[in-house]
């Protein structure tokens, strides 16, 4: 630059003063304009991230049919993932989740279980009963705040699905039979689904921009999911195996400048965090680090916080000992192919934009971008991975479901914009909306109808039966009735209620430990009822399924002193892939 500036000094002024400084002003700017191309990647999908980067205080405050538009499907997914939240009862993993982040809520501490996945779930949801109360309505909360969060974070997704495709992926999404059930279920692949999501979101514009914010949402991202269930594990090995395939081609372009300004962002953000970004790398660790241990520190009874240090290792090594001992159990004994029958089955508007869009995408080079490529690994990994792993669970579906209905919306929106296509584009509109509709009704008949809990439905799985709030009102009912019989005043008043003694059988643990967590005196027992627990006000016991003869000895040891009323405990439904086909 210096050189270029001085030969032109050394000209002679034959032109004005004014066109004399203005010339080296023009020269000087290509090789800057040059210089900054080089560092961000010219294209035109980046001088659209840029022109979307404008801050709010330069633009107008107004409202455009694509903020109604939005506002629709989040109202949309609100109703659906907060509207009778309470209703269904809770399945026998939720009350186990539910209880635990009570006793943590209650001060008993916290130990991590892999066996009950990551300290997450609990922490947040003891968060909730703080501000909120305990109860079924509140239990689920924080699964449906993350579910609501899976649509909203897609607005920021913009500059890679585009204004309508991260509209229609929004939609998708508010609408998905599986995202709106596992949003009003307390278990952990909804957080990990909307954690996915910050942590792809943080590097794609940490990858473009540099600006160490978009690092740091990646680095809260994947503390947050580490920290919250061990599939994490399955997430990263995707991630990184795609990226290093992506930065051994981004190298091998190094002399191909043309190409490398394009296609190398990565190798310039590995360069970036080698050089001058190892600080942005370093704040990033730090911040996962401190969540990690946050949530994973042991919590006994009366210890404070960072104290305690024998759950950080165990957050990293007995997660992946724990679950890799499980791959040869594979509880629930479903097929390889059970994702493959049960992600069409509800998802059909997903899996047949995503199919197309995946064909398109690799037989036309233009499309061939990293966002689109990535997208295609990432589903096809997952389905590989979760169908080979042992245990293969409804509420997995989910991790090679997210992937989908990326490319779905993306696929669909390009398909809406291409007038040209004619006949092609009309039949894709039609398809799409008969596919959204029949997705609606999927979500609605899931999560609605029967409580939720209706055992054809191939995502409900060991649910249960709406018997046993019946029964937990019973129950309440009777120690009340017990209260009021205390005719002198003084027992009356010093009687309570949750003093009643109860005896549950194993079977029975959950969901009834949920429930009747305000009861101080119940005894759990083994699969037998012990002769010494005859004279307790009430027995819970079960079932005649999980041990042959069971019922009969009970009925024996009891009938002379009970009175006994038999009812449904769960809704199981054992997976049965001949369902599929008949």
């Amino acid at each position: 630059k210096l050189e270029i500036k001085q030969q032109q000094v050394k000209k002679p002024q034959e032109k004005p003063v004014e066109k004399k400084k203005a010339e080296p002003q023009k020269i000087i700017e290509k090789p800057e304009k040059k210089e900054k191309q080089i560092i961000d990647r010219p294209s035109r999908e980046i001088q659209e991230r840029e022109e979307m980067e404008v801050p709010v205080s330069k633009k107008e405050v107004v409202i455009t049919w694509e903020i109604i538009a939005w506002a629709a499907v989040v109202l949309t997914a609100v109703l659906l993932r907060f509207l009778d939240l309470g209703a269904k009862p809770l399945h026998h993993d939720e009350s186990m989740h539910a209880f635990y982040s009570w006793k943590l809520f209650k001060g008993d501490g916290y130990s991590y279980n892999p066996m009950m996945h990551g300290p997450f779930l609990f922490h947040a949801n003891a968060l909730i009963y703080f501000l909120f109360g305990t109860s079924d309505y509140t239990c689920r909360i924080m699964p449906a705040i993350y579910g609501l969060l899976c649509v909203v974070i897609l607005w920021w997704y913009k500059p890679y699905l585009g204004k309508l495709g991260a509209f229609f992926t929004a939609l998708i999404i508010a609408i998905s039979p599986g995202f709106v059930y596992q949003s009003r279920y307390i278990r952990n692949d909804i957080y990990i689904a909307g954690d996915t999501l910050m942590l792809l979101l943080g590097l794609l514009r940490y990858f473009d921009t540099r600006k160490p914010g978009w690092l740091f949402l990646a680095a809260i991202g994947l503390a947050l999911s580490w920290a919250t269930k061990e599939v994490t594990y399955i997430t990263c090995f995707i991630f990184f195996t795609f990226l290093l395939g992506r930065w051994v081609w981004e190298y091998s372009l190094r002399n191909v400048p043309e190409k490398f300004e394009q296609e190398g962002n990565l190798y310039r953000t590995i360069q970036w965090w080698l050089g001058k970004g190892k600080r942005d790398f370093i704040n990033a660790f730090l911040i996962f680090f401190f969540i990690h241990a946050f949530l994973y520190f042991g919590k006994e009874p009366g210890v404070s916080f960072f104290t305690n240090l024998k759950g950080v290792l165990a957050g990293y090594i007995d997660a992946i000992t724990y679950w890799l001992g499980q791959h040869g159990v594979e509880r629930g004994s479903q097929p390889m192919y059970f994702y493959a029958l049960l992600i069409p089955y509800y998802e059909l508007l997903s899996v047949v934009f995503m199919l197309i869009a995946s064909v398109y995408y690799l037989i036309k080079p233009e499309k061939r971008t990293f966002f689109n490529v990535f997208c295609i690994y990432w589903w096809f990994m997952a389905m590989i991975i979760y169908s080979w792993a042992g245990e293969r669970m409804p509420w997995l579906m989910l991790h090679p479901l997210l992937p989908m209905t990326l490319l779905a919306g993306k696929f669909f929106a390009e398909l809406v914009e291409r007038v040209d296509w004619g006949w092609k584009r009309t039949t894709g509109i039609a398809t799409f909306i008969l596919l959204a509709m029949l997705s609606f009704h999927g979500a609605v008949n899931v999560s609605f109808y029967g409580y939720g809990a209706d055992p054809k439905e191939s995502l409900v799985y060991v649910q249960t039966s709406s018997d046993v709030l019946i029964v937990n009102e019973k129950i309440k009912k009777f120690a009340m009735a017990m209260k009021t019989q205390k005719w002198d005043s003084e027992s009356f008043r010093k009687f309570n209620m949750y003093d009643m003694e109860i005896v549950c059988e194993d079977y029975c643990t959950w969901p009834f430990a949920w429930y009747l967590r305000d009861f101080n005196k119940i005894a759990y027992q083994p699969k037998n009822i012990p002769e010494y627990e005859k004279g307790k006000p009430i027995i819970l016991s079960g079932i005649e399924e999980a041990n042959r003869g069971h019922d009969q000895r009970v009925y024996d040891l009891l009938k002379d002193d009970y009175y006994f009323e038999r009812y449904k405990l769960r809704e199981w439904w054992a997976p049965d892939e001949g369902k599929f086909w008949s």
